[in-house]
């Protein structure tokens, strides 16, 4: 059931990176579109977590926790993963594409996330590097590099953002660990959603300061509300990603997002594709085989813990 959640939260986020594109392109500015995104979702997330009397007290308990010593200052830092995809994402999609970058983005967080695993950092605890979990990490490598190919095609790479696409996905994958420690003590996915928010929202302020100190600027909002949604989606990635890794681990949870996102992805190019061709074969091909390859590695991984 859980992996199944993870699946919908991985296809929303598919849906973000097709609005959140949209706004950036309307205001002529990434960093400036990500920003406006972000602030949406944050204003939306303060409003629900003041209104609701558990979600303040689930605040409460991690400030509690934090003054007992219980919870360290670096826990906190899950938001900079947040703040530091979309600012990075703003800076290198434009140069070597969606593509390439969410290749660099995934192979960052699935090889990062065996040894987050590993260590132990998510509240899940140590999980060994089985051989089923290490070719579940390739396979979706290899679906992902399938599914986007056609785009790859003559491109001419660009070495620094593709390191930094790495970079993102190594620290998404500690990003996930630490919300979950977080929702730990919390015990409510939007209070721990605050906590990742106000971090990342701080990041991105910064990022977006020194732009237009570099001569960046906006031009005139959208009016299309729709384009607006892409923060209150990555407010639900934030919260329900807290609230599943704790149970999952964090390389489980990466694995079943890139299915969802690949699902989601497939079916916005089937009903409302943003360019001419319609649906890929690649891609198509590319969701098959991370959908095969999740359900045989699950249940390999049961039989031998029987």
């Amino acid at each position: 059931m859980l992996g199944l959640l993870t699946v919908v939260i991985g296809a929303l986020v598919a849906l973000q990176s097709r609005l959140n594109g949209q706004l950036a392109t309307a205001v002529h500015n990434g960093i400036g579109g990500a920003v406006l995104s972000n602030l949406v979702g944050f204003s939306l997330l303060w409003i629900l977590v003041f209104s609701m009397k558990r979600e303040r007290a689930g605040l409460k308990r991690v400030f509690a926790a934090y003054r007992a010593k219980e919870v360290k200052i670096w826990e906190f830092f899950g938001g900079f993963g947040g703040g530091f995809f979309l600012a990075i994402q703003s800076i290198a999609v434009p140069q070597v594409g969606v593509a390439i970058f969410t290749i660099g983005t995934i192979g960052g967080q699935t090889v990062t996330s065996l040894v987050v695993d590993k260590i132990g950092i998510s509240p899940s605890g140590k999980k060994h590097i089985t051989v089923p979990r290490v070719v579940g990490a390739a396979v979706t490598l290899i679906a992902v590099t399938i599914a986007v190919w056609p785009e790859l095609n003559g491109k001419n790479l660009k070495f620094l953002p593709i390191i930094l696409s790495i970079l993102v996905g190594v620290v998404v994958a500690f990003q996930q660990a630490l919300n979950a420690r977080i929702n730990v003590i919390s015990t409510r996915p939007l209070a721990t959603a605050w906590f990742n928010f106000t971090v990342g929202t701080c990041v991105l302020l910064i990022v977006f300061a020194i732009n237009l100190l570099g001569g960046g600027h906006l031009s005139h909002l959208p009016s299309n509300p729709w384009l607006y949604l892409g923060g209150p989606l990555g407010l639900i990635f934030i919260a329900g990603s807290a609230y599943v890794v704790k149970s999952l681990g964090v390389l489980n949870f990466i694995i079943f997002s890139v299915t969802g996102q690949l699902i989601g992805a497939l079916l916005l190019d089937w009903l409302a594709p943003a360019t001419k061709g319609g649906l890929s074969s690649y891609l198509v091909f590319g969701t098959l085989m991370t959908l095969v390859s999740i359900a045989a590695s699950q249940l390999y991984e049961r039989k031998t813990t029987v």
